[in-house]
């Protein structure tokens, strides 16, 4: 997984003329000029339920609990997207922007360095919903994957992994002292949770004692919740619990070790 590399932010974002808006935009442009990144996080996750969807049986399997593989992976597939760019490449790109000295400069400007927080926030948020948007209605036309029966506690369930993961990627950005331990501290961190989410052993196929382990982590929980929602069901109040929970503790931790300079 690509981190974003710092060179890339050669000049400090100087957002003077057009406020927030402009500086979304020049923190979008900063963004495109990692094509890897782009990559592993907006189009593997669409390339990987394509093939899966292609290449396994269209067969309910008892080892998942009567489900077809594709089912049980759309949802892993989501949290893939959320997870990737929270802990990728915002918190490398926030800790090269605070070592050059541009959060410090932006908190003496109009702008504040604070806004530019903000919009590396927006920007994951608005990058995650869009690639989960499509994976949505791929994984729907092209392998008949139902669509959210619960939209509401869908686009609940997908909120709250996405605020778990921001917290976390602010804590690694609050923690990590250059963008090379920042990516390699989210990097790290993507391996176990995309594990207990269900990567590479479904849920379903998990020791009942593994199972409810992964249900206490923030994507072990995100998992079931989106699924119910595809299915029309409210998630459980548990899982919705333990994201909500993970956004809380994690964003405190992160706001109280938070540097706007080196």
């Amino acid at each position: 997984m690509t981190a974003l590399n710092p060179a890339t932010a050669d000049k400090p974002p100087q957002q003077r003329r057009g406020g927030f808006p402009s500086l979304l935009i020049i923190e979008f442009r900063l963004l495109l000029r990692e094509p890897m990144a782009l990559f592993w996080s907006l189009i593997f996750p669409l390339v990987l339920l394509i093939v899966i969807g292609s290449s396994t049986s269209n067969k309910p399997k008892t080892s998942l609990g009567g489900l077809r593989f594709i089912v049980v992976y759309t949802p892993v597939l989501m949290t893939f997207t959320l997870t990737l760019l929270a802990l990728s490449a915002m918190p490398a790109t926030l800790v090269s922007y605070r070592d050059k000295g541009y959060l410090k400069r932006l908190s003496t400007t109009p702008v504040g360095a604070p806004r530019l927080l903000a919009a590396q926030l927006v920007l994951v948020a608005g990058l995650s919903a869009s690639v989960v948007t499509l994976i949505t209605f791929v994984a729907h036309f092209a392998f008949s994957v139902p669509l959210p029966g619960q939209v509401v506690g869908f686009i609940l369930s997908i909120l709250l992994t996405l605020t778990a993961m921001a917290a976390l990627g602010l804590l690694i950005a609050a923690l990590a002292t250059t963008p090379r331990v920042a990516g390699a501290i989210g990097s790290i961190l993507f391996f176990p949770l995309m594990f207990f989410a269900g990567l590479w052993v479904p849920q379903q196929a998990m020791s009942p004692a593994l199972r409810t382990i992964s249900h206490y982590t923030p994507l072990g929980a995100a998992v079931p919740s989106i699924m119910n929602a595809d299915f029309g069901q409210w998630p459980s109040t548990s899982h919705l619990i333990v994201l909500a929970a993970y956004t809380v503790v994690l964003l405190r931790i992160a706001v109280r070790f938070f540097r706007w300079d080196r």
